[in-house]
């Protein structure tokens, strides 16, 4: 009998992975979705190399084409520039990116998620499932509920359910999605309400200001992308006090917290139609994504860092990826059928490689993310108080950013493989006796 999967979430992390399964016969792969239907919901996102190059080996090109994402002429993967001045602050640069449809692409998040579904059988797919609770046996599998009333046994349940994961919840009830009070509004439109704006930006362009950001971005399917981002003060914003996420906001608010910015921002926002809220949140490193060797995590369930880098979605991809790579290894294909039933020992080696390829590079995101909350309540304070950042010491701050190449260019193929090689020098026989790490999990 084939290994059932069942991934709860059929956002990009979520159908990345039935896409990377279903070459396995050794695996039955399902999806549950809560929507009702898959609209073309969502904003911009953007796409990293890494996560271009995992779709690619995937065989998903759709997502590397010109009509799903655009890609900065020049060749620069982001520019920032001073929000009053408009001078360069500083720029990110590939570093071994030979391929353009590798570069930096942004899209709208429906156009990645339809190029997605072209690859993922419709009778695997089964929507209205919220999961509200599951319930797993290490010796026979997870059973998990939904909220018509209807529930699901399968071998292994994958938790691709998002930041707020009610899968991840059942496991990991104390884990706090903690506000900084970064705020951000976001809207996608046609290209052409801002195609007649004097010298605007045909490269992505980052506006940066000691408080805020503004991005504006050409994104596939001839559209423009905006995603402003504001470092409000929760205790004494009124407009501002609660978070919440994907609600509907006012342009008024564009237009006044980012009164006096450089023209062409300005610009662009008296053309932007609509905005919707939301307010990043983020939450500490877990200390483990697999439970009871029958249940793991993917994505924003899995780590949940708030977004930075803009990074989401291809650190979902490579999850799924790492994830699908682990399977191979442990129920070949080529051996296929599996002898035998999927047992907790040999799904335990699955989520060992899983969380020993992705939990190292993840936790470093989420230390920078902390790290860079923390500098920004300092900055808060230090306004409460009076003392807000001068301009040198805002352009030093720029000057001082760090390169994002260890995010933007990760071989999770190359590091599945440094940690395959190293369990087999320390122990010969890892695929064919349960890890250590496998038999501790609760």
């Amino acid at each position: 009998m084939p290994v059932k999967v069942a991934i709860i979430g059929a956002g990009v992390g979520g159908l990345t992975l039935a896409v990377a399964l279903q070459h396995n016969p050794n695996l039955e792969v399902s999806v549950y979705e809560r929507a009702t239907e898959l609209k073309e919901i969502g904003a911009l996102v953007g796409l990293a190399p890494n996560g271009l190059r995992t779709l690619e080996k995937l065989g998903v090109p759709e997502a590397l084409t010109d009509e799903v994402g655009w890609r900065s002429p020049s060749g620069i993967p982001m520019i920032f520039l001073h929000w009053q001045t408009g001078e360069l602050l500083s720029e990110d640069l590939y570093h071994n990116v030979p391929d353009r449809r590798h570069h930096f692409a942004r899209m709208h998040r429906a156009q990645l998620q339809k190029a997605l579904l072209k690859h993922v059988p419709s009778e695997s797919i089964h929507l209205g499932k919220k999961a509200v609770s599951i319930e797993v046996d290490r010796s026979t599998g997870s059973t998990v509920a939904f909220a018509d009333g209807t529930s699901i046994h399968a071998d292994v349940a994958v938790g691709a359910d998002g930041i707020k994961s009610n899968i991840r919840k059942a496991f990991v009830p104390d884990h706090e999605l903690v506000w900084a009070g970064d705020l951000v509004l976001r809207c996608t439109f046609d290209y052409s309400l801002v195609e007649d704006i004097k010298n605007l930006p045909q490269d992505s362009s980052h506006f940066a200001g000691p408080n805020a950001w503004f991005f504006g971005t050409r994104i596939g399917a001839d559209q423009f992308g905006v995603t402003a981002g504001l470092s409000v003060d929760p205790e004494n914003d009124p407009e501002f006090r609660e978070p919440v996420w994907n609600a509907p906001a006012e342009v008024r608010t564009l237009r006044e917290r980012y009164a006096h910015w450089h023209p062409v921002v300005e610009q662009i926002i008296d053309r932007v139609p609509w905005v919707r809220r939301y307010c990043n949140v983020a939450g500490r490193a877990l200390e483990q994504w697999s439970f009871k060797d029958r249940v793991t995590l993917l994505g924003d369930a899995a780590h949940t860092h708030g977004g930075a880098f803009a990074a989401g979605v291809s650190l979902a991809i490579d999850d799924a990826f790492a994830l699908a790579l682990a399977f191979d290894e442990i129920f070949p294909p080529a051996l296929a059928p599996a002898i035998g039933v999927a047992s907790s020992e040999l799904i335990g080696q699955v989520f060992d490689l899983y969380e020993t390829t992705r939990k190292p590079h993840a936790a470093k995101m989420l230390a920078y993310v902390h790290d860079g909350r923390g500098k920004a309540r300092a900055r808060l304070e230090k306004r409460r108080s009076g003392g807000p950042e001068s301009d040198v010491e805002f352009r030093k701050r720029m000057s001082n950013r760090g390169d994002p190449v260890w995010v933007n260019e990760y071989d999770v193929e190359a590091a599945f493989r440094r940690v395959v090689a190293d369990k087999t020098a320390v122990q010969p026989t890892s695929c064919a006796a349960p890890s250590m790490q496998a038999q501790a999990r609760l």
